[in-house]
Formats: C-alpha cells, structure tokens, sequence
C-alpha cells in the first residue's frame, strides 16, 4: 500500500471519527472525548511529526493557561448576555449536570481541530488561498451548513433567521481570524467553548409554559438578537483591522 493510498485512509477514519464521536451519535456524553483521541491518533498517523501544526494544537503552557481563562471571561459575557436576551423573551437559563460540560468541552474542541485549523491551514497553506478570502469563505459555509441541517437533515427542522445567520458568518470569521492569525486554535476553542456552554450545555425554559427551548429557538432566540448582531459586528469589524491584514503564516512542508 502506497503512502499516499494509506493518508487517504487515515483521512477518512479521521472525518468518520469526528462524525461518529463529536456529537451524541451513540448518545454517551463522554464518546466526544473519544472522539478527540481518534482525531489526534488519525492525525498523528497523516502528518507525523507535523501534526500538531496541522491541527492547531501546537500549544504551550501560556497559551493554554491564557486559552482557558479567556474562555472563562467569555463564558461569563455570554451568561450575561444571554441572561439579558432571555429575560426580555420569558426564558429562564438553569444549569445542568457536569456531564453536558464535559461533552461541550470536545466536541467544540474535535470542531475546532477538524473543521477549523485542518481546513483553513490546508486552504492558505496547501491551496495558497489567500488568508482573508480563506476567512470569509469557511465563515459563509459555517453559517450556510447550520442552516441546512437545520432546514433538511436534523430531526429539529425549521427555518434559521437571517440575523442568526448574519451572526453565525461574523463569529464564525472571528474563529477563523483567530486560527489564521495565531495558527493555533485555543482563543478560537474559548470563544467557542464560552458561548456554547451556555447556550447549549445549559438549560433554557419558557416560565410560562416551562417548555424547553429547541435547539433551533435557542440560535433565532440569542443570535438572532439585535445585540448578539452588534457586538459580533464590532468584533468582526476589529478582527478586520487588527487581525486578518496583518495576518502571516509558515506553510508546513508537504510530507
């Protein structure tokens, strides 16, 4: 077996793993920590000794140290910016058990790796696309894709606002900035991790009704907000100046 024949191979078992043990496939709340730990053996296997690069887990002790606490201070802003946008929606945020937690933990970070670093590295590196374009474009497919799933595939359908969109495609051109911009991705995890927590790993119920918000209702409910499209605006808009145009990179080397 050729090596190129046996990358393809790890490759595939790389995206199966990310899709078979990120989300709740097999409904155990620890497989996306599984899931993680194929991920980074696949990974290990395609590029060797580069794979930490190619993943975005080339991580030191103070970017880790400085990763979990800004995912601290955005968990903290969005808890109260959501406390916010509920309360003027008859939403009531209770906090569940520490096993939806541990689960946010890798799936976002089994996200960030395979869907983030992965793809944009492989774009500007590989592809030499250029690093904005790279950017903008994997942020329009990161809004596009939420809205399909949620319009055709998930068993959760409806529609996705236009706002939420508009949001989705600025946070998400934040992320990719940030990957881009450190070639790492533990601020683009705390960003990640601080926001979905809360959405997602906590619980949100109608006072009136006491029923749960779909997971649907939550993205139309809080980034559909007209906050929640300001301030990504804003970040989006200082990502821009400050971030993607000074933006540089080191291609890793084809193996």
């Amino acid at each position: 077996m050729n090596s190129k024949l046996k990358r393809r191979i790890f490759f595939d078992l790389l995206i199966l793993s990310y899709l078979l043990f990120s989300y709740y496939a097999f409904g155990k709340w620890w497989h996306s920590s599984v899931g993680s730990i194929l991920i980074v053996f696949f990974s290990y296997l395609i590029w060797k000794k580069d794979f930490l690069k190619n993943t975005g887990l080339d991580l030191n002790l103070t970017t880790i140290i400085k990763s979990v606490i800004l995912a601290v201070v955005i968990l903290l802003g969005s808890l109260l910016i959501m406390k916010y946008i509920a309360g003027k929606q008859g939403v009531i945020i209770t906090y569940t058990g520490g096993k939806n937690y541990y689960h946010d933990v890798f799936y976002i970070l089994n996200e960030e790796i395979v869907i983030g670093a992965i793809i944009l590295f492989w774009m500007v590196d590989k592809r030499k696309i250029n690093p904005l374009a790279a950017t903008a474009g994997l942020a329009v497919f990161f809004a596009l894709i939420h809205y399909v799933f949620y319009r055709w595939i998930f068993n959760d359908r409806g529609i996705m606002g236009i706002s939420a969109l508009i949001t989705l495609f600025l946070v998400g051109f934040v992320r990719n900035s940030l990957i881009l911009h450190t070639r790492h991705i533990g601020y683009s995890w705390a960003l990640h991790f601080g926001w979905m927590t809360i959405m997602f790993g906590s619980m949100h119920i109608y006072s009136e009704t006491n029923l749960r918000l779909t997971e649907l209702e939550r993205f139309n409910t809080y980034l559909g907000s007209v906050w929640m499209v300001i301030i990504s605006a804003l970040a989006a808009g200082l990502t821009f100046m400050f971030g993607i145009k000074k933006v540089s990179y080191k291609a890793i080397p084809d193996q």
